[in-house]
């Protein structure tokens, strides 16, 4: 009788593996194509929520230099900013993936995921260190260029799971954009703000420079 149980048990297991591999049939040209275009929209979104959030703390900066806004606000404004960068890493963590997209652009799209994740960690951590008078104008720079590396190779990752499901051909200006924009951050913008070492404002202890 035992016996009889093992072997009706074994035939439901094979069963129920070939229901889960007839699931996750490989997906079609077709499929690929818009599981990975689905994917792009969902960072480009982050993408441009993320640069929202950072133009409206930036330009709350700008106005506390000048003494136009108080430190009240630029807490505020840094707050929200934080929050925002931890959301949008969070958010990234949980984007699926499909399973049945070929091996190669599951990974590419991994790979993309994990950098554009560790981006936003540091930027919520660079813009923390933006109040510390502990870390060093040349630490806090070195931070948002480490963002900048992780950004720029979640986004090299995912154009070339774009190549490869033939969204997009090799080489083409589609290749260096992310929702549109230029997707160079502070790389290519701290030679606009060499000079913004992190000044201590009188009378609020706050430590301030642009978060890129």
């Amino acid at each position: 009788m035992r016996q009889a149980l093992l072997a009706v048990l074994l035939m439901v297991v094979v069963v129920l593996s070939a229901c889960s591999n007839n699931n996750s049939a490989p997906a079609s040209h077709e499929e690929v194509q818009e599981k990975v275009q689905s994917f792009y929209n969902e960072m480009s979104k982050f993408d441009e929520k993320g640069k929202s959030s950072l133009d409206a703390f930036n330009t709350t900066l700008t106005s506390f230099s000048t003494g136009k806004a108080t430190d009240k606000e630029l807490e505020k404004a840094m707050d929200q900013f934080q929050d925002t960068a931890s959301d949008i890493a969070d958010e990234v963590k949980d984007v699926k993936i499909s399973k049945n997209l070929p091996e190669n652009i599951q990974k590419l799209l991994k790979d993309s995921m994990i950098a554009f994740q560790s981006a936003y960690s540091i930027k919520e951590q660079a813009s923390k260190s933006a109040a510390s008078p502990d870390v060093t104008a040349d630490e806090f720079k070195d931070m948002n260029q480490q963002a900048d590396v992780a950004m720029l190779y979640g986004i090299s990752k995912l154009n070339e799971a774009r190549v490869a499901a033939g969204l997009i051909e090799k080489g083409s200006a589609a290749e260096g954009t992310l929702s549109g924009t230029d997707t160079s951050t502070a790389a290519d913008t701290q030679a606009n703000t060499d000079n913004t070492d992190k000044d201590t404002q009188s009378g609020s202890g706050t430590s301030v420079t642009d978060v890129k």
